[in-house]
């Protein structure tokens, strides 16, 4: 329960101000979970933001790109 709810706090802080995050490789950018290591990987849309995966970051942190 604890994960999910720091997953919702960032996936609102995501939506409310996506540049605060940074970017990787062209447009996708990454949000950090505190206390889990797995990062939340995103773009940003005009009206909206994509989320494109969320992984553990020390298993597989480039698989995002096959999503993209």
């Amino acid at each position: 329960m604890r994960f999910l709810s720091e997953l919702d706090e960032l996936f609102q802080r995501i939506e409310s101000n996506p540049k605060q995050f940074p970017q990787l490789e062209g447009k996708v950018r990454r949000a950090v979970l505190h206390r889990f290591p797995y990062g939340v990987y995103f773009v940003e849309g005009q009206d909206d933001v994509a989320i494109l995966a969320v992984l553990h970051l020390h298993r597989a942190p480039d698989m995002w790109k096959s999503r993209n």
